[in-house]
């Protein structure tokens, strides 16, 4: 009798992810990952022994896509506006992996302030200090709070299609952005 084959942990969180984007985290079950592999439950809780480990493996890759989205470059736009652009782009192309990532309640007790909810933000702050000539550190994060919040709050809007958020919309980022640090520069 041929051996059967083995599922990988890889290939586990491939398709649980792959559901998750489809579908949100709530239809990542192990029975809908073991239909999606052809096999049995049983490979899904070996690996992971529970639901959460295999969700919070999801929650590593999406972190991953979102920085690997977020952080990307776009030709003829300034670094710090294109990563005001990939943040919506990641909201309306991925609203279930949005939705996992920012509005779950894995961070009920922090700040606004805290790297926990982006842990991009120290590198955004770093940016806005190198390219805008921001000198102070706290400053710097003021700036990465607030359009942090407006960013937030146009991509809600997006994922939940209270309104549409148009090319237009996304412009008002870097409007914002661009008050912020004019209001911030005359301080200094």
């Amino acid at each position: 009798m041929p051996s059967t084959a083995k599922i990988m942990k890889e290939e586990i969180i491939a398709a649980a992810y792959e559901i998750t984007k489809e579908q949100g985290i709530e239809a990542a079950t192990a029975r809908a990952v073991a239909k999606r592999l052809r096999c049995s439950v049983q490979p899904v809780y070996y690996i992971f022994e529970t639901m959460e480990n295999m969700r919070e493996a999801v929650f590593v890759k999406a972190k991953q896509k979102y920085a690997q989205i977020l952080l990307a470059e776009i030709p003829g736009m300034p670094l710090i506006q294109a990563i005001g652009y990939n943040y919506m782009r990641f909201a309306k192309e991925y609203p279930h992996l949005f939705r996992l990532l920012f509005t779950t309640d894995r961070h009920e007790n922090a700040s606004v302030f805290d790297d926990v909810i982006d842990d991009n933000k120290p590198y955004v702050m770093r940016l806005i200090m190198e390219d805008c000539g921001i000198k102070d550190e706290k400053r710097a994060e003021d700036i990465v709070v607030k359009i942090g919040v407006f960013c937030y709050g146009l991509a809600m809007v997006s994922i939940t299609r209270v309104a549409k958020v148009d090319d237009e919309s996304v412009r008002m980022i870097y409007e914002v952005f661009t008050a912020l640090l004019k209001d911030h520069l005359s301080m200094c």
